[in-house]
């Protein structure tokens, strides 16, 4: 009961640096949960997964709105770390802005379906689905996949360093856009989880089992945007960092 105590009383700290209250955090971990059931429970139901896995389906473009949600928000979180003098920071989410505008661009096939226009010949004899996009073309896919993974065991691994290693730190700028809450570890957990599976036990999955990816991938996503609006509501409660008072000369 005491363990439990303790690790009940760092998720409430946690909530508590993140201004969140209780309800809000187990809505924020009951989603990804929910988003994992429903693609479970449509599994036996050949149309209605169709309808939400599938190529240019629901889960897909949610996807879409969701990295679009994440170019500006990564670019509004940049700028602010740069007028607080956090350039490192904002480099780092400049770099992300450009990622999430590359991922938005490949999830769409670059408007090739909306626009009808046809996939480049070197590019549709190298890319596995025919399409105008570089992320189906050799291993580039598994690079994609492996970025997931380590983002999502990073996002699973800082909460808890920040509660035992760090615990008697005060969160700095830094540990705020750098390490999410407690409350996403399940948007994490579970691209994580689904990429490792299928890696070790199912590398040559059939097609339903590799539709579920859109799934975790949802997970993914989903993540990331709340806790970049996390950040950034942080960043407004910490303000810019004060001004040095002139010192008398003596």
């Amino acid at each position: 009961m005491g363990v439990l105590r303790a690790i009940v009383a760092r998720f409430d700290a946690d909530d508590t640096e993140w201004a969140l209250t209780r309800r809000q955090a187990v809505v924020l971990a009951a989603i990804p949960v929910a988003i994992a059931a429903i693609g479970l429970s449509a599994l036996p139901f050949e149309r209605v997964y169709a309808l939400l896995a599938n190529e240019d389906a629901l889960v897909e473009w949610v996807q879409f709105l969701f990295v679009l949600a994440m170019i500006v928000l990564a670019a509004t979180l940049a700028i602010a770390l740069w007028r607080q003098d956090h350039r490192w920071l904002a480099l780092l989410y400049a770099v992300a802005a450009l990622g999430a505008i590359f991922i938005a661009g490949e999830e769409i096939s670059w408007g090739q379906r909306i626009l009808g226009f046809l996939t480049p010949a070197e590019l549709e004899d190298i890319n596995r689905q025919g399409e105008a996009n570089i992320h189906n073309v050799g291993s580039i896919l598994g690079l994609f996949n492996l970025g997931v993974m380590v983002v999502s065991l990073a996002a699973l691994v800082l909460p808890v360093l920040r509660w035992t290693v760090w615990r008697d730190r005060a969160r700095s700028v830094a540990g705020y856009v750098l390490i999410p809450p407690f409350a996403l570890a399940t948007a994490f957990a579970f691209p994580f989880a689904y990429r490792a599976v299928r890696l070790l036990f199912l590398p040559d999955a059939g097609a339903r089992t590799t539709k579920y990816a859109e799934f975790a991938e949802l997970c993914f996503y989903f993540g990331l945007v709340v806790f970049f609006l996390l950040a950034r509501r942080a960043l407004q409660r910490t303000g810019p960092p004060a001004p040095e008072r002139p010192t008398a000369d003596t």
